[in-house]
Order: structure tokens, then C-alpha cells, then sequence
């Protein structure tokens, strides 16, 4: 299988010879070529015209092992499955009741299962061993995009998908690895657009990351599962990608109106929507709920001795969906108010937040200027083309450290 396919690959062995000269044979043909070590066993499992696609990287060592010793469908996600699985279920994609087991078999018929790079991708050690974990996909990312395995590897197996193909979970969200992945597809699908900072997509498809449940970070593994944090963040954004309801926080507030840059973001909401849970009701003129958390933080933010209330009130703060402030920088601070859980707070994107909230463990998601924020936060100045992030405090004194830091341009109260 040197060509592109016009499906994605039957449960069983794959032959594909595509970065390999000569003849292979499947798991024993060795190659070491751009400083990588490659094994010629790509595999695949379950449907070859599924709903949903979960992607691994490439094979860890625990699925290189089991490749001799266990039967084919006891190969994939080896060792992990139990949490992928609790990550699907998050994600609105998987029944409570329903396995990882279960989904991988030559009978299935939604779900698909296999990696970005379908060969062993290792890199050799000075000890002569191969590493397939800790730096791989660091280093897979950097690769340039026209040499990459990513690129080389998703041009056969990812050029035509079946039409049945609604959603695809690749694992792993690190940054450059997403970027990777998104060129790559890019590449192949030109309509191809950002969602947020872990999910692209177009009319048909969206391609959501999530942490690599099976991977060695496990603070990140177990921020991502609390939605705490930077991975809680990322959590957060993989659900709201699939229009997924979530007490981590709150799905996205219909604030009068949201604008956004394109069509196809409110198309790729609509997605997977057999296997999703009602959404919360949304709509102009939609009650304000009783939130405990939100009336202390406003309290709090009225009373601040740095803040007062934004000069566009009247405008702003004037709907009953936002509370804004303005800094003695000249910094400012969007609460959205429909919300019954935590508290949204928006401001400007800085290092130094990020870092505050990853140590206080609230969540937040990046909205890069061009990503669509509701007609409300448009009218601040302060944010006109500028990259936000939306924060999730739990209390009002989270929410203050946060203030402090954005108006002092240092995190404070550590």
C-alpha cells in the first residue's frame, strides 16, 4: 500500500512500503533514516468506515512487545486502555458503559482505531537501545513539515477518509505536536481551520487532542483529568470542540451574540452529536442563574482599590451577561455572568497568568485574535485584536490573585 487509500485501513496487519527500498518484511524490516529507528509493522483495528477515529503517535515499547507475544486486537493502547476510555467518556464519545475491549474488533462498525505514524518510531540511544517514549514526539513535531513522518505517513492513510468520519481523537497535545498535525492535515484538507488550541476541523470533520493518557507525564495525565490547570485548559477546549456539556467548567455562554470567523466552527460544533448530552439552553434574554461564586468575586472586583468599573459600562456591564473593569495599567477584566458553576473571567494573554493559574490550578483556555469571542468582549478596547484567556476561578479569592496579577503584571500571592 504505497498509494493513498480511499478508506481507512481493515482490523489486521497493513502492508505499506511507502518509507522503506526493496522488499519488507511485516516486523522484521528494520531502517534507520533521518536519525530514526523504523519497524515496518503498521496496524490497524476495528471499523474501516468509522464514525469516530482515535489516533495513537506511533507504538510504545509495552505495544512493540505485545506484537509477538498477544493476538492482534490486544495490541493497541496496551496497558492504558482503562483511562483512554474515561477520556472518551468525557468527551461525550463513549457510553459509561461501553470499553475500549469492546471497540476493537474486525466487527465493529463506529469506531476505528490506529496511530499518526503507523510504523515503530523510535530514536537510538548511545546504549544501542531504541527510545519510544520521553522525547519522541517532541522531536517528531520539530521534524521539517516536507521530511516529516507525520506529513509522509497521513498522506497514505489520511488523504481520502470515508464519508462515515465525523470525529478524530489523536493522542497527545502537546504544542508542537498539534501544530504538526494540523499542517499536516492542512495539507491534505485545504478547508481545514482552527477550533481552539486543540481542535481544527471543517465541514465534515473535527480533529480533537487530548493528553496522552498512555504517555509518561502523569502531572499532566492527572491535571487533565481534574481540569486543573494548563491541561485542565486544554480538557476543556477538547469538549467545548465537540460541543460537549461539562462541569469543567460550563459549556461557552451564549452572551447576545457570538461572532465567530467562519461557518465551519458552528458546523464542527454540531458534530458527534449522537453521542453528546444536551446542551444548556442558550438564547438572548436567557435568566441570569444564582451563582454564589460570581456575586463575591463582582463584590470583591467592585471594592478592589486597583480596579473601577470599565468607562464602556454602560455598554458592556449595561447587558446583564458582562462585568467589566478597568486596571490602573489600563488592563482590563470581562466577567460573563449566565453562568451557574465557577466564574469566567477574561483578559489579555501573558506568560506570567499562565503560569499563576497553572499553580493555582484553574483552568483556562487561549483565544488567539482570531478565534471568535462574544459581541461584548468586542466592545472593550482592550481587547480588540488582542489573544484572551478565559479562566475558570472556583472562589472569589482565586479570582482576586488573578486580578492582582493582571493589574500588577507579576502573579502575586503564591
Amino acid at each position: 500500500m504505497s498509494e493513498s487509500v480511499s478508506s481507512l485501513p481493515a482490523n489486521g496487519r497493513v502492508a505499506c512500503s511507502k518509507c522503506f527500498s526493496g522488499l519488507t518484511v511485516w516486523n522484521e524490516t528494520e531502517v534507520i533514516a533521518a536519525g530514526w529507528h523504523i519497524v515496518n509493522n503498521p496496524m490497524s483495528w476495528g471499523a474501516a468506515e468509522p464514525q469516530y477515529l482515535v489516533l495513537g503517535v506511533s507504538k510504545g515499547t509495552t505495544q512493540c512487545e505485545a506484537i509477538s507475544a498477544k493476538p492482534h486486537n490486544d495490541v493497541p493502547f496496551d496497558g492504558f486502555r482503562p483511562a483512554l476510555a474515561k477520556a472518551l467518556q468525557l468527551l461525550g464519545l463513549l457510553q459509561t458503559s461501553e470499553t475500549i475491549e469492546s471497540k476493537i474488533s474486525a466487527s465493529e462498525m463506529e469506531w476505528g482505531f490506529g496511530s499518526m505514524v503507523r510504523c515503530a518510531l523510535g530514536l537510538p540511544t548511545a546504549d544501542n537501545a531504541i527510545e519510544r517514549s520521553g522525547t519522541v514526539v517532541q522531536r517528531l513535531a520539530a521534524m521539517p513539515a516536507d521530511q516529516s513522518w507525520i506529513t509522509l505517513c497521513s498522506s497514505v492513510f489520511l488523504r481520502s477518509l470515508p464519508a462515515s468520519l465525523r470525529v478524530v481523537v489523536l493522542l497527545s497535545n502537546d504544542d508542537g505536536y498539534i501544530d504538526a498535525c494540523f499542517g499536516a492535515i492542512r495539507r491534505l484538507r485545504p478547508s481545514t481551520r482552527r477550533i481552539n488550541d486543540v481542535a481544527y476541523g471543517d465541514e465534515t470533520i473535527t480533529w480533537v487532542h487530548i493528553v496522552h493518557v498512555g504517555g509518561p507525564g502523569k502531572n499532566h495525565i492527572a491535571s487533565w483529568f481534574a481540569g486543573e490547570g494548563r491541561q485542565g485548559g486544554k480538557r476543556v477546549a477538547a469538549q467545548m470542540a465537540l460541543g460537549k456539556s461539562t462541569d469543567v467548567p460550563v459549556p461557552e455562554p451564549q452572551l447576545e451574540k457570538v461572532t465567530t470567523p467562519s461557518d465551519f466552527q458552528a458546523k464542527a460544533a454540531t458534530m458527534a452529536k449522537s453521542a453528546r448530552t444536551p446542551s444548556v439552553p442558550r438564547g438572548v434574554g436567557k435568566p441570569i442563574p444564582v451563582n454564589p461564586v460570581r456575586d463575591a468575586i463582582l463584590q470583591s472586583m467592585n471594592a478592589h482599590a486597583s480596579f473601577r468599573p470599565h468607562p464602556s459600562e454602560t455598554i458592556v456591564g449595561g447587558t446583564k451577561y458582562v462585568s467589566a473593569f478597568l486596571g490602573r495599567n489600563g488592563r482590563a477584566i470581562a466577567f460573563d455572568k449566565a453562568v451557574a458553576t465557577k466564574q469566567p473571567m477574561w483578559f489579555r494573554d501573558d506568560p506570567h497568568l499562565r503560569e499563576l493559574m497553572d499553580k493555582l490550578r484553574v483552568p483556562f483556555v487561549g483565544y488567539p485574535p482570531e478565534k471568535g469571542r462574544n459581541s461584548n468582549l468586542s466592545k472593550l478596547a482592550e481587547f480588540e485584536g488582542k489573544a484572551l484567556l478565559r479562566a475558570f476561578p472556583q472562589t472569589a479569592a482565586e479570582a482576586i490573585k488573578i486580578a492582582d496579577a493582571v493589574v500588577s503584571g507579576v502573579p502575586t500571592g503564591l
